[in-house]
């Protein structure tokens, strides 16, 4: 289901998380405060009451839901995060400084504002505190204009003294279900002379229902609550809540019995072509998420790792045929020190290559274009011809397509399709700067065939696709046999080393000795590992090792930016001489350090017809 980039490397994760959470360092919240702070989880779990005469908290939500998050203690999490020493060092970090001044960070700012101007009080921590019951539920309705509802238990007495209830009596009075609400809706904004200034008029609606405390910023989601929470737990009423669209019902049939802290419930359908999912989402993989219809995430917090449970569920519902290779097999060839990696049972063709020739083979930079600079206009007037180009077929084929050379990887594609590649895993790790300057970048990739590989083809083949991109006359790339404790196997350059070994079923391949030998080491002490007979469920399993490449990271970042010092804002001081963090190392390499006792993270995926079930594991430092 994920690729590489979506092992969701853990800063990335984290920042996003962090980003709906705090909008100042006053600890300000935005209008969806509520909700917010239960992303921040960046996991979720689900309540199941023990005591039958509860109605289950969903029942109580009106339809229309894009998506709902539930937790059996809220007001401890919240404690939880508020006394971590990972929220001090994020409020100090530079992450949290370039997050101050950016536009979403605005936006909130200008929603809390709008609900404390309508509710007579700020959305602060101080207000959060107050509202934060053990059993809760939280429901987006409208992420754009941020309409939510959420429900909380604590005690009656608690809630009287809260703010929010204090000043019921400048809030309109409403009835639903039985029960009295308070409902008010704020005005434009005026500057002092009178002009209306940008704004949104917002909705502030509560109610108290024995121990429930109802919040919510459209009035019928309210007096919906109210009117499920005063009828019977009945088939009528299921029907009546979020309970009863297929989405949800669905979702919540094939999550977890045991719910975690946290569980969240997403309805895809409506989630995926929404602007704000496709402008905010880290992973940028629209495409492959528009597949799914909805999903359902668990959070299990531990003390020595957190543990997210997701099943996704497909809109078609084919089934799968058979099992996967056994990717187990795969990862017992793993170093010590792997940094990323990533085993994926039937790659194709077209993936296998792709790897190979990204990890190992090519020799181009990326591409990078600076989107702050417009690009300049084309205000030439274009050649329409003369009379001299009458002879000349308009219709011909542009001879600037027609490549000089012949698709230098066209030999290895089909050595690989001749294979049958079964199972496919990448290793990437940093080593160590031995000259104090440079970083070196070491890969691997491990190719695992239904057949015995010919080493003679495979060998040929990386030949032809080295040679079309180093030389001409075929200098430097010729194989030469390794002798070494862990067997032998063929290496080629010195400029651009490339080793390959042949071990039954796995070819393994490498640009770096070290890490060659360290697999092979593996190898020989795995003689099943070539077998192919094993199957399991496992389609991908992938890991990220943070702390040995939070050095490496340090060093290169500084690098990076020190390269392109002055190219750009990002290096340069902002109005009145304030210095705005550099990207890599100060903005990415402060929300590292925050998270400084993150080991790592696992990541396992697989597929049962139209279910897709994931587990991300998140290992901390004991």
């Amino acid at each position: 289901m994920m690729p590489l980039k979506r092992i969701v490397s853990v800063r990335q994760k984290i920042q996003l998380s962090l980003q709906r959470l705090w909008v100042s360092p006053r600890q300000r919240l935005a209008i969806g405060a509520v909700g917010v702070i239960f992303v921040a989880g960046a996991g979720w779990a689900a309540f199941q009451s023990n005591s039958p005469a509860v109605p289950e908290m969903a029942s109580m939500l009106p339809q229309g839901a894009l998506l709902t998050i539930e937790a059996k203690d809220f007001a401890g999490l919240l404690k939880r995060w508020s006394e971590s020493p990972q929220k001090a060092a994020w409020l100090k970090s530079d992450n949290y400084s370039v997050f101050s001044n950016s536009r979403l960070f605005g936006r909130l700012g200008s929603a809390q504002d709008e609900f404390a101007q309508t509710a007579g009080l700020p959305p602060d921590m101080n207000f959060l505190n107050e509202v934060a019951g053990t059993r809760s539920i939280f429901a987006w309705y409208d992420i754009g204009n941020l309409e939510f509802l959420y429900i909380t238990r604590m005690p009656s007495g608690a809630m009287e003294k809260t703010r929010l209830m204090q000043t019921r009596g400048k809030f309109s009075r409403r009835q639903a279900g039985g029960q009295t609400f308070y409902v008010k809706t704020g005005g434009q904004e005026t500057d002092p002379q009178g002009n209306s200034v940008q704004g949104q008029a917002r909705t502030v609606a509560f109610a108290t229902v024995g121990d429930w405390l109802v919040l919510g910023t459209r009035e019928d989601l309210v007096a919906g609550a109210l009117t499920l929470m005063g009828k019977a737990r009945t088939a009528e009423t299921a029907s009546d809540s979020v309970v009863g669209e297929p989405w949800f019902a669905d979702a919540r049939a094939a999550a977890p019995q045991e719910p975690g802290d946290l569980r969240m419930t997403l309805n895809l359908e409506k989630i995926v072509p929404s602007p704000y999912f496709r402008h905010y989402w880290v992973q940028q993989n629209i495409t492959e998420m528009k597949q799914y219809r909805s999903a359902v995430s668990d959070l299990y917090a531990g003390t020595g790792d957190f543990r997210e449970e997701r099943v996704l569920l497909a809109k078609s519902t084919s089934e799968d045929a058979g099992g996967n290779p056994d990717l187990k097999a795969l990862t017992a060839l793993l170093p010590a020190h792997a940094g990323v990696w990533r085993a994926v049972s039937s790659p194709g063709v077209d993936a296998a290559l792709a790897s190979v020739d990204e990890k190992l083979l090519q020799r181009r930079t990326g591409v990078y274009q600076d989107m702050r600079i417009a690009p300049q206009g084309d205000v030439s007037v274009p050649t329409a011809g003369s009379t001299g180009d009458l002879e000349t077929r308009i219709d011909a084929e542009d001879p600037t397509r027609i490549s000089a050379y012949a698709d230098p990887l066209a030999a290895l594609r089909q050595t690989l399709a001749d294979s049958s590649v079964e199972a496919m895993m990448t290793v990437s790790r940093t080593g160590e700067a031995t000259d104090g300057i440079w970083i070196p970048f070491q890969s691997a990739v491990v190719l695992s065939s239904t057949q015995e590989w010919n080493a003679r083809a495979i060998e040929d083949a990386l030949r032809a696709a080295m040679q079309a991109r180093l030389t001409a006359g075929g200098l430097g790339v010729e194989w030469k046999t390794v002798q070494s404790a862990q067997g032998s196997y063929e290496e080629m350059g010195s400029a651009r080393p490339l080793a390959v070994a042949v071990r039954g079923r796995l070819c393994l391949l490498a640009d770096d000795p070290a890490l060659m030998q360290e697999m092979l080491e593996h190898a020989s002490r795995q003689p099943n590992t070539a077998s192919g007979k094993a199957l399991s469920q496992a389609t991908v399993l992938a890991g990220f090792d943070l702390r040995p490449e939070r050095g490496s990271f340090a060093r290169w970042s500084a690098l990076v930016d020190r390269g392109s010092a002055g190219a750009g804002p990002q290096a340069a001081d902002g109005a009145g001489g304030t210095h705005t963090p550099a990207f890599f190392s100060e903005n990415m390499r402060g929300l590292g350090d925050v998270f400084s006792a993150l080991d790592g993270e696992r990541f396992a995926e697989s597929r049962n017809g139209p279910l897709t079930r994931q587990t991300v594991t998140y290992l901390w430092q004991h």
